[in-house]
């Protein structure tokens, strides 16, 4: 009745009936609203309670709210909402003694690669986090996705958010009880910055190879972070930043070699780090998170972390889930404050993958709580396939990743999956974005799709993976090669899979928009799917690859119309591209007489 479920609830057969009529239309109206209660709420302060912890009373007297702040207040309501849109001039007798398991319930979307979300579309992903008592968001940024002011000239040329718009998120979060943390990228993953000639004596590489790694040894390098910084920082009333730091492929390579060799490359990471944790602190008066993948294995330098920093332990893929624990053993041990981030899963497969997501969240939770993490984050990521895929595959994996931070539950027992939770979410959500229509369900169906492929491969699925490589490789990177993995049949039950769960979704009437970008999805797996039979080997007619033509221009119409509903127009070329130039692969299929 309550969603994420309360650490202890006892509900009653009797009800209360209402002297007012509540017509809000959400918690966060509710609360404004009547925070200070009327003749139905009585609100009593309770000092020693804990900042979010709640107790809810509702009887034959009314309804209590008990509380120590307004913050505790706040998510008493926003279960009161919730019971109150279960019936119309009575509610069920209860009594609700709540608080969350996690101190931080972070959500992460990626607005760096291609897809720029419209202030709008961020401030309703910020709705539907409050109402699932999320305390945190970040944007996820590397360059040329915000307006900085130090560089304007590389974003003078398209839309995108700006300062002011950070500032308004800003409030407009702080008004939800919603911690918006800055989130910028300082090590690896700066190409969008380092492929410009002005940035270029910056980067770790050669004149062959920018590998896309700041070079940590120069002065003018943490300058030009500064400068970074200086653009955005000061915008967020967060006491934290996320200053990334993953995958900094060049590190003790290329200009770094040497000094690596001799003081190691785990030392030089973390005088970096340290350079950044100074910088943030001294100027910015913010302390610093760091995504974990750079100091695995180098324990031995754990105490240069700035004991204050957040460490943010991230793993998708399975094999990465069931490795966190020896991690955050080993954080706990040092004392360091970190977060678990499992990931909606949604990139490189159009859908995301149910079944790995579900696992991962709900491993990274018990994970976490188990060996005392500060907080739980799910990240939401574009990749640098287009980001075609689009917000609404990233509700229930939300709603989910809300159930565990709020409240974990009995640890896996090696037999229900918890399915009780991957259920209560999917009801959540349907009430929430699908006007109550049973759309989740057909939704994680459709997200299961990849298991009917000849192999699993790692962060995707082989027909997300392999669109954007051309119709005559069959090979996707080292990992595998299609004409190693069967025939055609595999594909064949895919695009047949993903035609009956279409027509299932088709025959629901809800939100339109959200149904167009489902479909959509949805078909950008056929098309692909049909292009994998092409890499095969099979031999398609003229008349099925007219077919498949057609397809690729109802698919990039229709995206573009989409696209630029909730983001800028910017970005939306990149998957663009791609299906017309699979497009014009078909074409030259016709022309050669295939």
């Amino acid at each position: 009745m309550i969603f994420p479920k309360p650490q202890n609830a006892i509900f009653e057969n009797s009800v209360y009936v209402l002297k007012c009529n509540y017509n809000c239309r959400n918690h966060n109206e509710l609360f404004y609203m009547y925070k200070d209660g009327n003749s139905d709420i009585n609100v009593i302060n309770n000092p020693d309670m804990s900042k979010e912890e709640y107790l809810l009373t509702i009887n034959s007297d009314g309804i209590c709210v008990t509380s120590s702040c307004d913050e505790g207040k706040y998510r008493a309501f926003t279960s009161l909402f919730q019971l109150l849109k279960q019936g119309k001039e009575k509610v069920c007798c209860c009594e609700v003694h709540d608080k969350p398991q996690f101190e931080r319930r972070a959500y992460m979307l990626d607005i760096s690669r291609c897809r720029m979300p419209k202030p709008e579309t961020v401030k309703k992903i910020i709705d539907f986090l409050s109402y699932l008592k999320y305390n945190e968001i970040q944007l996820y940024m590397e360059g040329e996705c915000y307006k900085y002011s130090s560089y304007p000239k590389y974003t003078e040329d398209f839309d995108c958010l700006d300062c002011n718009d950070i500032k308004e998120l800003d409030k407009y979060c702080r008004e939800r009880y919603i911690d918006f943390v800055p989130n910028q990228n300082s090590f690896g993953h700066l190409t969008p910055w380092l492929k410009h000639e002005e940035f270029r004596p910056l980067a770790l590489g050669n004149e062959n190879t920018n590998s896309g790694t700041i070079n940590p040894l120069i002065d003018e390098s943490l300058d030009f972070i500064d400068n970074v910084y200086s653009s955005l920082l000061p915008h967020f009333s967060s006491e934290y930043v996320n200053v990334g730091l993953d995958e900094a492929y060049g590190l003790g390579k290329f200009q770094m070699e040497e000094y690596c060799r001799v003081h190691g490359k785990a030392a030089a990471f973390m005088q970096w780090l340290q350079k950044l944790d100074n910088l943030t602190k001294s100027k910015y008066n913010k302390k610093v998170m760091f995504w974990s993948d750079m100091i695995y294995g180098d324990e031995e330098v754990y105490h240069m972390i700035p004991k204050d920093s957040v460490v943010l332990e991230w793993g998708y893929e399975l094999i990465q889930s069931q490795r966190m624990a020896e991690h955050c053993i080993k954080y706990r041990d040092a004392g360091l404050n970190f977060y678990v981030c499992p990931s909606c899963n949604t990139h490189l497969s159009f859908t995301g993958r149910a079944d790995v997501t579900t696992f991962n969240i709900r491993t990274a939770a018990e994970v976490g709580l188990k060996y005392g993490a500060k907080g739980i984050m799910i990240t939401d990521w574009g990749c640098e396939e287009g980001h075609p895929h689009f917000g609404v595959w990233s509700a229930v994996p939300c709603a989910l990743a809300g159930q565990y931070g709020w409240n974990v539950g009995k640890e896996q027992d090696g037999e229900s999956f918890k399915a009780d939770f991957i259920r209560n979410a999917e009801r959540f959500t349907d009430e929430a974005l699908f006007g109550g229509k049973n759309i989740s369900r057909l939704m994680y169906r459709m997200a299961n799709y990849y298991l009917l492929e000849p192999e699993r491969v790692h962060v995707g699925s082989m027909c997300g993976q392999l669109f954007k490589t051309p119709i005559s490789n069959s090979r996707f990177n080292h990992l595998y090669d299609l004409k190693d993995s069967g025939d055609v049949f595999y594909f064949d039950n895919v695009t047949a899979y993903v035609k009956k769960v279409i027509t299932d979704i088709e025959a629901v009437d809800f939100d339109k928009q959200l149904k167009r970008e489902i479909l959509l999805n949805s078909r950008c797996v056929i098309l692909s799917s049909e292009l994998c039979k092409l890499r095969i080997g099979e031999k398609f007619s003229k008349n099925k690859i007219n077919e498949l033509i057609e397809l690729c221009d109802e698919i990039k119409n229709e995206y573009y119309k989409l696209w630029c509903i909730r983001n800028y127009e910017k970005g939306s070329e990149n998957f663009m591209n791609q299906l017309s130039l699979r497009r014009t692969e078909l074409e030259e299929l016709l022309q050669n007489d295939v």
